[in-house]
């Protein structure tokens, strides 16, 4: 299975999916921090894959409190 097999999100569902901008995503994308993404002849790409670990490694476990 080659990269392009596996399904990919465009910048407006990402945007969509996470509750923000797509300017976000682009200013991300020019300072070189966030995610990993594809670009092919000018559109911008992210593999769910991708979208998927990165939200696993940003998840935040909240400690319930014992009353």
């Amino acid at each position: 299975m080659t990269i392009m097999d596996k399904p990919h999100l465009t910048e407006q569902q990402l945007a969509d999916r996470w509750g923000m901008s797509i300017r976000t995503l682009q200013d991300w994308r020019r300072r070189g921090i966030g995610i990993a993404y594809l670009k092919l002849r000018g559109a911008i790409r992210y593999q769910c894959e991708t979208v998927e670990r990165y939200e696993a490694a940003h998840l935040k476990e909240v400690e319930a409190i014992n009353e």
